[in-house]
């Protein structure tokens, strides 16, 4: 038995890094899971894996930032599931780089992606969660969004943003037997990462700030992200609500 054991997931952004390897990991633990995302090809392609190895997963089409789309996605959920018990909302961005060299575009672009897709994800999956039988919301924060970035104001303010979306929606979800938190990661090894680094102007500069700043000694890996997304799923964490787990090396306690 798993510890997740006939558990509904539904995963958004999980076609790669931190989120593919949640779905990954949830499955292995015997959830059925759901990925959705917009990239179809890949969504499709890490199903098929999963159920080569054994797994329940199901693949949903689905922009996270759009009412539409994410409506379209949770009635395609209920066909499939029934329900669901836990909720990762794992989609989004992270654009870098000078404030005054942002476009208003790429700003409003950055808050649809963080922070309005947790609100309408949430909203559409709600009806679907077993309220009361240990049914739980993972909101992705960030290192970031505890102590802020010079060069990724956008994306720092709306992990900050999420974290306090956390505590609210916990508050707000308790009475319905619905736990809310959010998991915080540091540095990952993921090509979100590395895009990111990109994106600065000087990644092998960034890269070695990063690991010199986590006094455990190296760059997180999807494994030690997923691991604890794990715990706060499973009914280990099933006096936990409305909290940021830093999973950072030690990042946020300098």
């Amino acid at each position: 038995m798993g510890r997740l054991s006939g558990k509904k997931a539904l995963i958004t952004g999980a076609t790669s890094g931190i989120g593919e390897n949640i779905a990954r990991l949830f499955a292995a633990e015997g959830a059925s899971v759901v990925i959705c995302a917009r990239r179809q090809e890949l969504g499709q392609a890490i199903v098929d894996s999963i159920k080569a190895d054994g797994g329940s997963a199901f693949f949903w089409p689905c922009d996270a930032s759009d009412e539409g789309s994410v409506r379209v996605a949770m009635q395609g959920v209920k066909e499939d599931l029934g329900g669901l018990d836990i909720l990762v909302n794992n989609a989004g961005i992270a654009p870098a780089g000078p404030l005054e060299e942002m476009e208003l575009e790429e700003w409003n672009r950055t808050l649809g992606s963080n922070i309005t897709s947790v609100f309408l994800v949430t909203k559409h999956a709600l009806p679907l969660l077993a309220k009361g039988n240990g049914a739980n919301i993972i909101n992705l924060g960030s290192t970031f969004g505890v102590v802020g970035a010079a060069g990724s104001t956008a994306y720092a303010m709306t992990k900050a943003a999420v974290m306090g979306m956390t505590k609210s929606m916990a508050l707000e979800f308790a009475s319905r037997g619905i736990r809310v938190n959010a998991l915080c990661p540091g540095a990952t090894e993921t090509p979100f990462l590395l895009d990111w680094a990109e994106e600065t102007g000087d990644a092998a500069g960034t890269m070695n700030w990063l690991l010199e700043h986590h006094p455990i000694g190296r760059i997180g890996t999807t494994d030690d992200q997923a691991k604890a997304a794990l715990f706060l799923a499973s009914d280990d964490a099933s006096f936990v609500t409305g909290h940021s787990l830093l999973v950072d090396g030690g990042y946020t306690a300098q």
